[in-house]
């Protein structure tokens, strides 16, 4: 459904780096085989999806992105650990983490494996996978993919990370991040509508996750703006979990934690804003 993207010059993500994966790596740094860094039970998103017994995490290698903040950047831009899978390698993943009793089915930066997940998708229903499949992306993806995989992703977690392309730049290596990842979450949107619990527990829909940048206010309260704009009655997950790592201890604006001034000040507008879902604590 998807291979079409990605034969000969890869074209899945909104980098087109037209790289042939069969042969080498893209800019995402994966070949055309899936890999993996970890899978388990993961206690620590946002209450829908973790719930009481864990949301099943998987990991993959590399990212299309380039953030050098990165809180994963062992496994997203070194790749120093991970392991390639075949795709009933990973269905079998997902059969395990069910057993276990996983809420859900969590992958994480999933974006340059697309057309390889819906395959995993389909094998691990038909052995009996009937949780909900989360989506959880820095929702730097193409329209047509995000439509390609209404019939296999149940909840979106989408990141809007900025509104202003030269901070995207500087930070996260792409000069488009805005245009593409509003056009990418309005699809989310689209196809899977506001969030739908069954006790308490997220069967369907999306979360729109943003994470505040320290020295970056004005960012987050355009994001903010643009959310509650553009999705009417989505919910929301404001992050502050945010800490130096990798190249961040070289930049100047984001070397710190967020101060208790920055904390409260999106807290604030997060009220005046009216917008539902989840504020982390600091």
């Amino acid at each position: 459904m998807l291979k079409y993207l990605v034969e000969g010059n890869c074209r899945l993500c909104p980098r087109n780096c037209k790289a042939n994966r069969s042969r080498g790596r893209g800019l995402c740094k994966t070949s055309s085989k899936l890999e993996i860094a970890s899978f388990n039970l993961h206690f620590g998103e946002e209450p829908p999806i973790s719930g009481k017994n864990g949301s099943g995490t998987i990991f993959f290698a590399g990212c299309n992105m380039g953030c050098i903040y990165c809180q994963n950047y062992p496994i997203s831009q070194l790749k120093s650990a991970f392991r390639e899978v075949e795709i009933d390698e990973l269905a079998d993943i997902m059969i395990r983490l069910q057993k276990r009793g996983a809420h859900n089915i969590n992958f994480v930066t999933p974006s340059h494996f697309a057309h390889l997940l819906v395959d995993a998708i389909e094998l691990a229903r038909s052995k009996g996978l009937s949780i909900p499949i989360v989506y959880n992306t820095s929702s730097y993806d193409k329209e047509e993919v995000i439509y390609a995989l209404e019939g296999y992703v149940d909840v979106y977690l989408g990141d809007l990370k900025y509104t202003d392309d030269k901070l995207s730049m500087e930070l996260s290596g792409v000069n488009d991040y805005f245009d593409v990842a509003t056009r990418a979450l309005k699809a989310m949107f689209n196809t899977k509508g506001r969030l739908v619990l069954e006790d308490g527990i997220a069967k369907q829909g999306l979360i729109v996750r943003h994470l505040v940048l320290p020295g970056c206010i004005e960012n987050s309260k355009k994001a903010l703006l643009w959310i509650r704009d553009n999705l009417p009655d989505v919910d929301v997950s404001v992050m502050f979990q945010y800490f130096p790592a990798y190249k961040a201890f070289l930049h100047p604006l984001i070397k710190r934690k967020i101060s208790p001034d920055e904390y409260f000040e999106i807290v604030d507008f997060v009220h005046e804003l009216g917008l539902k879902g989840y504020i982390q604590q600091v």
